[in-house]
């Protein structure tokens, strides 16, 4: 059994039960369950990359107040759950298959045998991947899925993503899959010119977060992620790549994202009649951390999606 990480500025949701889970591969995952009385469904909750479960206390606060259930992991490579490499800051992954695996792992071993009733899939950022993979599959676990700011294609720049593919598959072919990947902004750490939400009090208590517990912390992703990524992504655009998604999708995308490309996302949704996008105006990429005015807007769309889903009128 696993505590949570603790600071006076983000309590923890009463009730909230901490535990680890073991992967086909002997990767141990940190997982976490927060029950609410009389639950409607429950939100299975996954978030971005660099990321831990206490990052989303008021997220999932919000939630509960919603009358759901909530279920939530650290991603294997970060925040309390296993690393992939010795130096523990670096973000790494082989292959994004291997996140999908653990997504169905945990709602198969953790979220399945504690909560009765509808599943909704809700991520943020790098877990919209998985998630979308795991969907296309066909899979029917959830009644629906909300995905904010997937990390579908990565940047508006077409410049930018296609120095990214060049630098990591060289790297990758150089054996340099495990080097940092350089150049990389850590925009968790100083608000000033942050490209991820322009809330000043929620990007510090991350930082209290990230003080409290430095062996939580991830940061530069490796050569090897991106390049497992790039693929990743790759895929669900190939021809055909999303037509097994049998569950109603919700895409709500930033604006202003500078980290994903939010044009992708109405692509996806203009392709593909399960998929629908809403873009909140002026957001930066991570709505949920950003200030009410643009986190109002995202519940908005949220409710708006989910409540016929469970009434059975989508």
């Amino acid at each position: 059994m696993t505590d949570f990480i603790r600071i006076p500025s983000n309590p923890a949701p009463k009730g909230g039960e901490a535990s680890t889970l073991t992967s086909a591969d002997g990767a141990k995952l940190r997982t976490a369950v927060f029950p609410t009385e009389g639950a409607k469904a429950t939100v299975v909750l996954l978030s971005g990359r660099c990321e831990f479960i206490e990052k989303y206390f008021e997220v999932i606060e919000d939630l509960r107040s919603r009358n759901f259930n909530v279920a939530t992991m650290d991603w294997r490579g970060q925040g309390l759950s296993d690393r992939m490499l010795p130096v523990s800051e670096k973000g790494h992954i082989h292959d994004f298959g291997a996140y999908k695996a653990d997504l169905r792992n945990f709602v198969d071993n953790v979220v399945r045998p504690r909560f009765g009733g509808p599943m909704i899939l809700m991520t943020h950022s790098m877990g919209g991947l998985p998630a979308l993979m795991l969907l296309a599959e066909g899979n029917e676990t959830f009644s629906c899925a909300v995905l904010c700011a997937p990390m579908t294609r990565l940047f508006p720049s077409m410049k930018m993503r296609v120095f990214a593919r060049t630098l990591s598959g060289m790297a990758h072919n150089l054996g340099w899959s495990r080097v940092s990947v350089l150049g990389i902004k850590e925009y968790s750490l100083e608000f000033e010119g942050n490209e991820l939400t322009t809330d000043p009090r929620r990007h510090e208590r991350f930082r209290e977060l990230q003080a409290a517990a430095p062996n939580a912390c991830v940061f530069s992703p490796t050569y090897g992620w991106l390049n497992a990524a790039i693929k990743g992504m790759d895929n669900i655009h190939k021809p055909g790549g999303l037509a097994g998604i049998k569950v109603p999708v919700l895409i709500i995308s930033a604006e202003n994202d500078r980290l994903v490309d939010a044009s992708d996302h109405r692509e996806l949704a203009a392709a593909n009649s399960a998929i629908d996008c809403v873009t909140i105006k002026d957001a930066l990429h991570e709505i949920l951390m950003e200030r009410d005015e643009f986190r109002d807007q995202y519940w908005q769309a949220f409710d708006h999606f989910v409540d016929p889903v469970l009434s059975g009128n989508s």
